[in-house]
């Protein structure tokens, strides 16, 4: 087998894929990792990241375990020059193939798996460092040059049956709207008034319950937000886990936020109707993908001014002009379409 071949799927029992990215790219690799587990169908799959977020492709992916990526014990693999730990290489030596997702490819990393005892190692770009491709075609160019075929289908994960135990029940008739205000950059921020009158005019004009959705991103502004909701009589829920906050929105009806990753976990648990408001960052690359997602950004001629993910704009003025009149046309014709 040559270094650019993959193993054959008879010839695979256990898969490790390393993806240390955050929650929007994690989900953005959505389509490639079911074109794997497709692939192999019968494999085992264990994921190396931040269990949190790979929590919620666990039901989809049938994964077999999640390890966390921030502990010490890979840090050996980093290291060149050095002997394996031997628990390490007994860690990896049953595995016959592992994917590696990571901006740039890492050489020595995927030469200390081969010495763990891994046939068959291959890097694959968890985002393009440049050029307007999509995240998503990028990675399935990566794979057929492997000789994997798309999954041919939409990304959806599928609902844990305990993730809703997490979570506060949502009692009414709905519809219930989500809201997610922040992201992980200020910049790619519609502004908060905004949102503040979008909200009022959304309970007003269609009877739904807002539910504010915070994390840390927002801890800055957490007490504005629970000001905002307790005035509206909204909901607000913070620092739910990710997979509670999977359960939530996949019982809502519409989602309204930024280019940040619970925008993309809306998308992918199959809301209805998001409504994605990207400013600096490219669309093309960045935006979640589905039938019900609708992308709206501001009336800026630089827009989008960020080549890859670096943000370099102090004033997201194109932010500040994409006017609440347009989002709720936007919405309404959504909500409306149902």
């Amino acid at each position: 087998m040559s270094p650019s071949e993959l193993p054959l799927p008879e010839a695979v029992e256990k898969i490790l894929i390393w993806h240390q990215g955050a929650l929007g790219d994690l989900l953005l690799a959505g389509p490639a990792l079911l074109a794997v587990r497709r692939h192999y169908p019968l494999a085992r799959i264990t994921a190396l990241g931040h269990p949190e977020r790979w929590a919620l492709l666990t039901p989809t992916l049938f994964l077999e375990g999640v390890w966390d990526s921030a502990t010490a014990v890979w840090a050996p693999l980093f290291v060149e020059d050095t002997p394996l730990p031997p628990m390490l290489r007994e860690r990896l030596a049953p595995f016959q193939l592992a994917l590696v997702f990571s901006p740039r490819p890492h050489p020595a990393l995927l030469a200390r798996l081969v010495q763990a005892g891994i046939a068959a190692v291959h890097w694959l770009p968890s985002f393009p460092l440049a050029g307007e491709d999509a995240v998503e075609m990028v990675q399935a160019a990566a794979l057929a040059r492997l000789g994997i075929a798309p999954a041919g289908a939409a990304f959806r994960l599928l609902i844990g049956d305990d993730w809703a135990d997490q979570a506060p029940r949502l009692s009414g008739p709905g519809p219930f709207l989500a809201v997610a205000p922040g992201s992980g950059h200020t910049c790619k921020n519609w502004p908060l008034g905004h949102y503040y009158e979008a909200t009022r005019a959304l309970a007003w004009q269609h009877g739904g319950q807002i539910i504010w959705l915070a994390g840390p991103a927002e801890e800055p502004i957490l007490p504005y937000l629970q000001g905002l909701a307790a005035a509206q009589d909204h909901l607000l829920l913070a620092n739910l886990p990710l997979t509670a906050v999977a359960a939530t929105l996949a019982r809502c009806r519409l989602y309204l936020g930024g280019d940040s990753g619970l925008t993309h976990l809306a998308a992918t648990v199959g809301v209805p109707g998001v409504v994605a408001l990207f400013g600096p960052t490219a669309p093309r690359v960045w935006a979640p993908q589905g039938e019900g997602v609708r992308v709206l950004t501001g009336p800026c001629p630089q827009t989008p001014c960020t080549p890859g993910r670096d943000i370099t704009c102090t004033e997201p003025r194109c932010l500040e002009y994409l006017t609440v009149k347009q989002v709720l046309q936007t919405v309404t014709a959504l909500l409306q379409g149902s």
